[in-house]
């Protein structure tokens, strides 16, 4: 019987070799990453400016309901946003601080919201030196939109003995800030008119408004152009189109 017999030695050898040079393979891979560490971080801390205003908030609607203002104090700047339907004159104002800075004038006096010129603070701080806030007050009040009463080919005309209807969008229901004049096609105004009735329609946006005089004291001529004007608040809107007044 012929015998034939296999090496053995041969598979085990090559796969020996074969895991050794897996193994230094991945020594060799490990070895060439090298563990870099970042530059530290340092954090400057700088003293805060003494004249700085911390907050400003306006009370009128009273502390749990305060306005909070955005304080700028890079650019000095207080910048108060309003919402219209407080229909406010002046602001009360509470201002915060550091220790020792005060403030003129003081944080008690009212700030008018349509100051004519800017509105000034001034802070100081102990060391004496002084810095100039500017109040910025913006109302925050949707467009003020008249409804036509005339058209391009027809012209409204208005006894001055009858009330005067004027609808639209986004009047404020007060006639203390809503107010309604005839205006001419200048712009002057010649003729404010009076409330009719208790107040706005806040849901229709609507008022009735009349002369407040007797028909023959009306100083409106007849037969002539005039523009409805309405000054609500903040903003104002006039009519496109004119009417016309008879006696």
């Amino acid at each position: 019987m012929n015998t034939k017999f296999f090496n053995s030695k041969t598979p085990l050898l090559l796969s020996a070799f074969a895991l050794i040079s897996l193994l230094t393979s991945c020594d060799n891979e490990e070895e060439r990453w090298t563990d870099v560490k970042e530059d530290p971080i340092t954090e400057i801390v700088t003293d805060l400016d003494a004249r700085r205003i911390i907050s400003f908030k306006v009370i009128n609607p009273g502390e749990n309901q305060a306005i909070y203002s955005a304080v700028n104090n890079l650019d000095r700047t207080i910048t108060v946003y309003l919402p219209s339907y407080y229909e406010y004159e002046y602001l009360e104002a509470s201002i915060a601080l550091p220790e020792k800075t005060t403030i003129s004038p003081a944080a008690t006096e009212l700030v008018p919201v349509f100051a004519k010129t800017p509105f000034l603070y001034t802070t100081k701080a102990a060391d004496g030196s002084t810095a100039i806030y500017t109040v910025k007050v913006v109302i925050q009040q949707p467009k003020l939109v008249l409804n036509e009463l005339s058209t391009e080919t027809t012209t409204y005309s208005l006894a001055t003995s009858a009330t005067l209807l004027v609808k639209g969008e986004n009047f404020i229901p007060s006639y203390e800030v809503t107010k309604v004049y005839a205006v001419d096609a200048q712009g002057n105004k010649k003729w404010q008119f009076q409330q009719y009735n208790d107040g706005l329609d806040l849901f229709s946006f609507s008022g009735r408004y009349s002369f407040g005089a007797a028909a023959a004291d009306v100083t409106l001529e007849a037969n002539t152009d005039y523009w409805i004007q309405m000054e609500s608040y903040n903003l104002t809107a006039k009519m496109k189109y004119p009417i016309r007044f008879t006696k």
